[in-house]
């Protein structure tokens, strides 16, 4: 994000939260014992340093970074805001009245993330649906992309594969987030997300990792399989 590598962690204050953003530093370094605006305790560090900090006056869930802005998945639907500017507005804009019916269907869904599909047009999903959104928020699509399942977690591989774990942990959904067509279901016991492959940051384009699910193991009850998910070669969309 804004060229530099940050690490960003939230402390929950009844239902708000305070995120505290460090930055990695590469020599030792210390300050003085102190308390932040926000009550973070302020005390010898040897890798990180202080960069910022934000208060969401809500119960937060995941946060995407992008190269100049962040996406924060709330109680109270998904929240695009700057360091800089510290002022969150909401998304999607569903004040239209072509967007009754999309407002609807989300209702009372909580939000799992917001990934950039290309330039202009991104991805909100919800835990039953996705809703395609343009670069200013308002909705860009009539068309609702509906799940198999009701998901728990969310991440986009490589700017086309959505990877959403059903939260009855009973199995992995792969859909082409640019046309919403299922293209795997992958079961399992226990199932959850373990490492989403970067793909979810705009920042990272052209740096993908894979996405890794860990599950039960089918015969040992207190063994876990751990799934690297790699794209078929072969696989025509």
């Amino acid at each position: 994000m804004k060229d530099r590598t940050l690490v960003f962690y939230k402390k929950r204050e009844g239902v708000s939260s305070i995120f505290k953003v460090l930055e990695p530093v590469y020599q030792k370094s210390s300050t003085s014992s102190s308390r932040s605006r926000f009550g973070f305790k302020k005390g010898n560090t040897e890798f990180f340093r202080d960069f910022d900090d934000f208060y969401i006056p809500s119960e937060t869930y995941n946060v995407n970074l992008f190269q100049n802005s962040l996406a924060i998945a709330t109680a109270r639907g998904v929240e695009v805001m700057t360091l800089d500017k510290k002022v969150p507005f909401s998304i999607p804009d569903l004040k239209a009245p072509e967007c009754a019916s999309i407002k609807e269907r989300i209702q009372g869904q909580r939000p799992l993330g917001m990934f950039r599909l290309n330039e202009n047009e991104f991805l909100l999903v919800f835990e039953e649906v996705g809703i395609y959104v343009n670069k200013h928020g308002d909705v860009s699509r009539a068309v609702v992309m509906e799940f198999v399942g009701k998901a728990k977690q969310a991440t986009l591989w490589g700017e086309t594969y959505l990877v959403l774990v059903d939260q009855g942990g009973g199995f992995v959904e792969v859909r082409n987030a640019v046309n919403g067509r299922l293209r795997q279901v992958v079961g399992g016991r226990d199932v959850r997300l373990l490492d989403e492959g970067t793909g979810n940051a705009g920042w990272t384009r052209g740096r993908e990792g894979s996405v890794k699910v860990g599950m039960q193991h089918p015969e040992w009850e207190r063994g876990v399989v751990v799934v690297e998910m790699i794209v078929n070669e072969g696989l025509k969309e």
